[in-house]
């Protein structure tokens, strides 16, 4: 069942009272619009009176009235949607509106039963429908939201308002609901298609729809004309009632009215006419004996030009009202009314909107009392409205607004109001525009008429424009953009959308920097608040303007993918290291399901295809089981396929002599075969490989149905498949291990598409069992994931890789289509495509938990000077100019200007390896950077010129983890720590040891067993040099570095041998850093599930926890393999800012975090594009950040 819908307000922070106080107040939002909706539009249709006039003017359509009530009786019935359906104009609303007011408890005593003329066994009671809801400019979402206040389910999405409804289902009560208007929703098809439908087909909900909409919608619904309430079919007509209804309007839809007084028969011989010009439309009725009471004179009713000149259509109708009421003025209406017809949302807002929009549409200046004017003169077009608690004004009809719609060019009319509402923006005192004071209308709306009027490039110039829009409009209107402004608000869409508006400039600050936009960093910078840390500049790095849509992110590390169909939208099924499969809409980027599969083990693999016509998932898990589920409903199909002695790794569907099945390949080295209709295994398990079985697919090798797996033991069989038994065709051997498999055609010819570790693409024809081609990727690390579509004839793979790009080939002429596909900052995992719109969409899934969408269209780039990852950093004075100098995994250092982000030329160490870790010092007067490296040694570098100062030096028999310097009476010492459990201190000066090494046991340490070191620190303790070294095991050791003893307290007491004592349940230490504080000297550690301590050296006091950092994303499996991913403390670094101790810490949980060390308090916290795992403080207070490949610096906004 399609939940769908993000939460917008989700936050993983929120307690159980907060959410229940939010979701209270969502409610009393949606109850309050309601009362509003039933007030102005279902009430006043209803009662049929002018919105000037009061009074039921409402009667007949008896027989429409008793079928609906009849079915909202029918609880029992198989009928669960009715519609109520006519054209313009023809008293759709006025029907649903009186039922509506009727099944309310309150408005049903403001109706006279003698006035509307229906026998009361024919009206429905109070109760019978659950919620009615006018749909006109609502959006799936707000019609969603409308469902769930009604049913009190807390629902964002269709399956979760679906299960909460199946509830019901055991009380025996059906949830009954009133739309009207679908047909002028935001988005009527897609509201049909990803609310309604799934709702109503699901047969497990408990829930019926009485629907008003136009003839044309039904089909979209599944809806036969013919069977619904059709008010303009004749067993439905009711001249009688026209009649009445023209009757009433000569008489009362003005107080001046000739017919008040004038003979019966020459009133009844006007309406007659009137009502025959009309035909069926009550509105055209209602209109044109409106103007007749407006007029002063009486007409012949049996001149033939009198009666030629009816109007027959509300266009008509209109026009010749205007003209007979207001003469020379219609022109001045009509210019007063058109903005009307162009808004969004509810309506358009009087105050200081309306006027100078109809000035901008006519090109006449008119002002509020021209408006004022246009209520008295022409007031019966318009009714009020509610949006977000303020009035907005629409026409009384939509058939009005398409009228005044036809005479105007959309395209010039909505660029007009586009430059009208930014002119309405209020002035800032340097001259920009102070959107915070943009009137909400603006604020939501904007986006819509510039994109409708194709200036959306210049609305989106803006930068506080971007800050200060609604998320979701703002970004249903840029998928398609490429500006820029576009591709930088894109690239951290999901952010914007939980979080306020002032980290929202932040992260907008934050995507400039990286896109190396300085003018808009520097505008946005301008507005963040004082003492908030803001971006200064960014190295750039890999980013792409191929990314469509970041579909998921912070769930879990993504397993597979699969594209498929449902309800005619293109979907992507991903299954994560857990329990779920989300569904996403490709198109919107919104989700649209999480299947709860009821897997004990993750979803290894997913496939999306048809059974007897309806749309499947077919899942494989850890738990040696494939599932079947419906994707319309999410509910299961029969019991899961058994047979795998262990995990199923890859699936892959086709069909078998008119039978759909499912070729699955598992860990237990077998493929097999289940027939989906019946969940039995056909034939015995295909069994060839000595390996893991990692990829199946499923082709046609001369007419037969084949299947194709590999494994890790570099062999790809092939496999001709029956309902009787499976036969061995053929085995290829590789040079690698073949990671994963497609399968498609290549010159007409079945061929197999294989990826390995050697980087490489084969294509296999499986007729004559031979290599057709081999593509040299060029991706820097193993090919995992693979995909094979057909784009204008030609076949396209897609690659995916440890080097975390993907890239897009051509297999016939082995060319490279755009560049590689940057963004995700692991390795990619899985890939699928699909062709949308003519245009072929790839799909990305990777171990850094997103999945991403990408254009082929448009070219991948890397920007500015990134493109390495970091992972460390430290920073040095060089020149008179502060210096940050990162490793990068290879034996070249970066430098970069930390005050302007100018890229150094690079220092090539003299390392056998990568440098892991650094530190920056000062040797007799020079800055040097200390280097550990791969190759088991620390180096000592210029930092000017990268010559080496001491010789390289091997410090430890294992890996080097952590560095640190101090100064010691003038003179540099490092500190090193390894993972063979020592810790040692160097002179720098000397290049000989201060001390004995550490060594840290785990455990006695006549045992032998040496805990890894993973931090460490160094500094002053009353007077004496300490080291401070911990571990993955929580050890935190202090020893004084010229004796390599404990270091002794000034009561001669000494420091426990035991390690000190942890606070709560932290485990684990992966990073730490000294600080001096006013009171005594502290060190800051952090670790596994965002623990961080500061730790009193000097009084042995338990560590005081920093409390802020997540502790784990969301868990990754289900009871009783219920895990979660935890997030640790990547990296910590202190200051001394203004005088104060200052810690800056990251974490995985992609914020970074400003302490204050005295007072144990945030200071600030940055919601970064990933997650950091270095950072340095420079001498003039500047943060440097890196993440992914990206080095970012941000300062305090006040400094």
């Amino acid at each position: 069942m399609p939940p769908f819908f993000p939460n917008p307000r989700h936050d993983a922070r929120l307690t159980e009272v907060d959410l229940a106080l939010q979701q209270a107040i969502q409610w009393d939002e949606q109850r309050e619009r309601r009362k509003t909706e039933l007030r102005t539009r279902f009430l006043v249709r209803a009662m049929g009176a002018t919105p000037d006039r009061a009074g039921w003017w409402f009667s007949g359509r008896r027989r429409a009235l008793a079928e609906i009530t009849s079915w909202l009786r029918d609880d029992g019935g198989t009928a669960r949607v009715l519609a109520v359906t006519a054209g313009p104009g023809s008293g759709k609303t006025a029907v649903l509106g009186l039922i509506a007011a009727l099944t309310d408890e309150e408005h049903r005593r403001t109706i006279p039963p003698d006035t509307i003329g229906a026998a009361p066994a024919d009206l429905p009671a109070p109760g019978d429908l659950d919620v009615s809801v006018y749909a006109q400019h609502l959006t799936d979402e707000q019609v969603l939201q409308a469902l769930a206040e009604a049913a009190r389910v807390p629902a964002t999405t269709v399956g979760e308002l679906a299960k909460g409804l199946s509830r019901e289902a055991a009380a025996g009560r059906t949830f009954t609901v009133l739309i009207d208007a679908l047909d002028e929703a935001a988005t009527p098809d897609t509201l049909c298609r990803r609310v309604l439908l799934p709702l109503i087909r699901h047969t497990g909900v408990p829930v019926r729809f009485l629907l008003g909409t136009r003839p044309h919608l039904l089909p979209a619904l599944g809806l036969c004309r013919e069977d619904q309430i059709d008010l303009d079919a004749d067993r439905y007509a009711d001249p009688d009632a026209l009649l009445r209804y023209t009757v009433l309007n000569l008489l009362e839809a003005h107080p001046g009215s000739p017919y008040l007084n004038c003979p019966q028969a020459l009133r009844m011989s006007v309406a007659r006419r009137v009502a025959a010009a009309a035909g069926p439309s009550f509105l055209v009725a209602r209109i044109s004996a409106g103007t007749l009471a407006a007029t002063p004179g009486l007409p012949d009713p049996d001149d033939p030009a009198w009666r030629a000149a009816l109007p027959r259509l509300p266009s008509e109708a209109m026009r010749h009202d205007m003209a007979e009421r207001l003469g020379s003025a219609a022109d001045r209406a009509v210019d007063l009314l058109r903005p009307l017809a162009f808004a969004e949302g509810q309506g358009l807002p009087w105050e200081d909107l309306w006027a100078p929009l109809a000035g901008a549409l006519s090109g006449r200046t008119y002002t509020d009392d021209d408006i004022m004017w246009l209520r008295h003169a022409a007031g019966a077009y318009v009714v009020e409205a509610t949006e977000s608690g303020r009035s907005a004004y629409r026409l009384y009809h939509e058939a009005l607004a398409e009228h005044l719609r036809a005479d105007a060019d959309a395209i010039e009319a909505h660029a007009r109001m586009t430059r009208a509402l930014v002119a309405r923006v209020p002035r800032t005192l340097d001259g920009g525009r102070d959107w915070s004071r943009a009137h909400p209308y603006t604020r939501r709306y904007l986006a819509a008429h510039a994109v409708r009027g194709e200036v959306l490039d210049e609305v989106i110039a803006e930068a506080e424009f971007l800050v200060h829009a609604d998320p979701d409009e703002l970004m249903s209107h840029l998928r398609d953009v490429r500006s820029g402004p576009a591709e930088i608000y894109r690239t951290s869409f999901g952010a914007h959308r939980r979080e306020d508006l002032s980290e929202r400039r932040r992260i907008l600050a934050l995507d400039a920097a990286r896109h190396c936009d300085p003018a808009l960093l520097a505008t946005l910078n301008s507005g963040i608040d004082e003492h908030a840390w803001k971006p200064v500049w960014s190295s750039g790095g890999t980013l792409s303007a191929d990314l469509r849509a970041t579909l998921a992110h912070r769930t879990g590390r993504v397993r597979s993918v699969a594209c498929g169909k449902m309800n005619g939208q293109h979907v992507i099924a991903v299954g994560y290291g857990n329990t779920t499969v989300r569904l996403w809409d490709l198109v919107t980027g919104l989700r649209i399901s999480d299947v709860r599969t009821g897997h004990l083990g993750a979803v290894t693999a997913v496939y999306c295809t048809e059974l007897a016509g309806r749309p499947v998932l077919v899942t494989g898990s850890g738990d040696r089981t494939l599932r079947l589920w419906d994707l319309a409903t999410g509910r299961p199909i029969g019991d899961p396929l058994a047979g795998h002695e262990g995990p199923v790794t890859a699936v892959s569907c086709t069909e078998l002599e008119g039978r759909a099945i499912a070729v699955s390949g598992s860990d237990d080295r077998t493929a097999r075969v289940w027939d989906l209709a019946t969940g039995r295994q056909i034939g015995d398990p295909m069994a060839a490989h000595v390996g893991s079985v990692r990829g199946v697919a499923c082709t046609v090798i001369d007419g037969h149905p084949a299947a194709v797996t590999v494994a890790g033991d570099r062999s790809l069989h092939v496999w001709r498949l029956s309902l009787d038994k499976h036969t061995h065709q053929a085995a290829i051997t590789h040079r690698w291990p073949i990671n994963a498999l497609a399968c498609t055609e290549l010159n007409g010819r079945p061929t197999a598409v294989t990826c390995s570790g050697d980087r490489t693409v084969q294509a296999w024809d499986l007729t004559d069992r031979r290599m057709h081609s081999e593509l040299q990727t060029g991706h820097a690390g193993s090919v995992n994931a693979l995909a094979c579509a057909v784009l204008d004839g030609h076949l396209i793979v897609v690659t995916g890789s440890d080097d975390r790009t993907a890239k897009v080939w051509n297999l016939s002429s082995r060319e490279q289509l755009g560049k590689a596909m940057y963004g995700h900052t692991r390795e990619v995992t899985a890939a699928t495509c699909a062709m949308v719109n003519s245009g072929l969409v790839v799909v990305t899934g990777s171990d850094d938990r997103s999945v991403r969408s990408w254009e082929l269209t448009t070219a991948g780039k890397r920007v500015g000077n990134g493109g390495a990852i970091a992972t460390a950093v430290a920073c040095t004075a060089l020149n008179g100019r502060q210096v940050a100098v990162t490793a990068n995994d290879s034996p070249v250092l970066r430098r970069w200007d930390v005050a302007t982000g100018q890229q150094l030329p690079p220092l090539r160490t003299g390392h056998a390896g990568a440098v892991t870790n650094l530190v920056c010092t000062v040797l007799a007067g020079r800055p040097v950077v200390v280097t550990g490296s791969t190759d088991l040694t620390v180096g000592v570098w210029d930092a000017a010129t990268g010559r080496a100062v001491v010789p390289r030096t091997r410090r430890h028999e294992s890996r080097i983890t952590a560095l640190a310097c101090m100064s010691l009476n003038g003179r540099p010492v490092t500190v090193s720590a390894a993972e063979d459990g020592t810790a040692r201190a160097w002179d720098l000066e000397r290049g000989e040891p201060l001390g004995p090494p550490l060594i840290v046991h785990v455990g006695p340490a006549d045992l032998g067993v040496r805990a890894p070191l993973t931090a460490v620190a160094c500094g002053l303790l009353h007077g004496r040099p300490v080291g401070i070294v911990g571990s993955t095991r929580g050890d935190i050791r202090v020893w004084d570095l010229t004796t390599g003893e404990p270091p002794v307290l000034p009561t001669e007491e000494r420091f426990p041998e035991r390690p000190f004592p942890w606070m709560g349940s932290a485990r684990d230490v992966r990073t730490m850093a000294f600080a001096a504080r006013d009171s005594s000297p502290v060190v800051v550690t952090g670790g596994g599930s965002g623990r961080l301590f500061v730790w009193d050296l000097s009084s042995l006091r338990a560590g005081t926890p920093l409390t802020g950092h997540q502790a784990a994303s969301q868990p990754l499996a289900a009871p009783p393999f219920r895990t979660a991913s935890p997030h640790v403390v990547t990296a910590v670094t202190t200051t001394i800012l203004d005088g104060r101790p200052v810690a800056a810490t990251c974490s995985s949980d992609e914020t970074v975090r400003l302490w204050d060390l005295n007072t144990c308090r945030a200071l600030d916290a940055i919601t970064m594009p990933d997650a950091c795992h270095a950072l340095a403080f420079a001498e003039t207070g500047h943060l440097v950040c890196c993440y992914g490949d990206h080095v970012t610096v941000l300062r305090q906004a006040g400094r």
